[in-house]
């Protein structure tokens, strides 16, 4: 099978592109200048942009699947930007994709598209909130998601994966911040962390992208996916302040007062705080039977090899460097059209 993945630069999609070139596919990936050194072993480079689908066209000739894993975990940026990077990006997929008559294609989403200030609890994917997701980010996420699986169709199947919060050896997207956070204080709670958090080791996104991307019954489908262990808020960023070298999480405002100071613009983003205040577990019963994929990695097998990463890479000091800068919003739109 022949894999074009953008993303392949990035966390997700490069742990997607390393999968399918272990199991022995063609892995193609797209890239801009400056982050071919950030791209897995063996993986054939392309060189262009997201924004712009002719260079996604020209990458995706002779591919059987397109992965789209192109996003921000940002919570502050500009809304123009989230539109660039999630709706744009997967318009300029779909039309790519079909131009090159790609079969398939895997979009990575998330959990996040259902981001509500309240509890989500043994949902499945046909639960859903009452009105959009909570914030800019995931409402674009959302969108995308959306224009994705209203695609699909005979000639282009796309199947959405909705991993929670995404976590692993290899991971420059989220913990930089996450150190920078830390340093400043602790990882940062509201309430006392006893809220339950879906989370999803990186294997198992990777795992479940190339199930995804053969199962002719996926099409059209969205599948959370998240790890067997059940976790508390403290019990993961406890373990990650462990090996990035960090103090105790803390507690900060009773979750009722810091989802006020959000709305208020005061503090934490609302984002933010829905994410690390509400309990969620999703059920990912459908991924586990249809695709076939089961969680392999325990919290501690992850946390051992996560810890084993960062002293590799230099510690801590080494990873808060990686940190991306903003993306360029006149830099975007010289790529692509204006996201509006």
């Amino acid at each position: 099978m022949r894999v074009l993945v953008l993303g392949a630069s990035g966390f997700v999609g490069g742990a997607i592109a390393h999968a399918a070139r272990q199991r022995g596919d063609t892995v193609v990936a797209l890239v801009r200048p400056g982050s071919e050194a950030r791209v897995p072993e063996g993986v054939e480079l392309a060189r262009g942009s997201v924004f712009d689908p002719n260079a996604i066209a020209r990458a995706a000739a002779g591919a059987d699947v397109l992965v789209h894993a192109v996003g921000s975990l940002d919570p502050g940026l500009p809304a123009a930007a989230y539109r660039w990077l999630h709706v744009a990006s997967t318009e300029n997929a779909l039309a790519a994709a079909r131009f090159a008559e790609v079969g398939r294609l895997v979009l990575i989403s998330s959990s996040d598209v259902t981001l509500a200030e309240h509890e989500r609890v043994h949902w499945d994917e046909k639960r859903d909130i009452a009105g959009l997701p909570v914030g800019a980010r995931a409402q674009s996420l959302r969108l995308a998601e959306e224009l994705a699986l209203a695609a699909s169709d005979a000639a282009l199947s796309v199947v959405a994966l909705r991993p929670g919060w995404v976590w692993g050896a290899g991971d420059r997207s989220r913990l930089p911040s996450l150190v920078r956070e830390g340093r400043a204080g602790g990882l940062r709670m509201f309430g006392d962390g006893r809220n339950l958090l879906s989370t999803t080791h990186v294997s198992l996104v990777a795992e479940a992208a190339l199930a995804a991307a053969r199962f002719p019954g996926a099409a059209g489908q969205a599948y959370y996916l998240t790890d067997v262990e059940l976790l508390e808020l403290r019990e993961l960023f406890g373990a990650l302040s462990s090996v990035l070298g960090l103090p105790p999480p803390v507690g900060g405002l009773p979750g009722p007062l810091a989802s006020l100071a959000a709305r208020a613009g005061i503090g934490a983003p609302r984002e933010v705080v829905a994410a690390r205040r509400f309990s969620t577990h999703f059920n990912a019963e459908k991924a586990r039977t249809e695709l076939g994929v089961e969680p392999s990695i325990t919290l501690e097998q992850g946390m051992r090899a996560l810890a084993a990463w960062v002293t590799e890479l230099g510690g801590p000091d080494a990873l808060a460097r990686f940190a991306r800068p903003a993306p360029d919003l006149a830099a975007m739109a010289r790529e692509g059209v204006d996201p509006g």
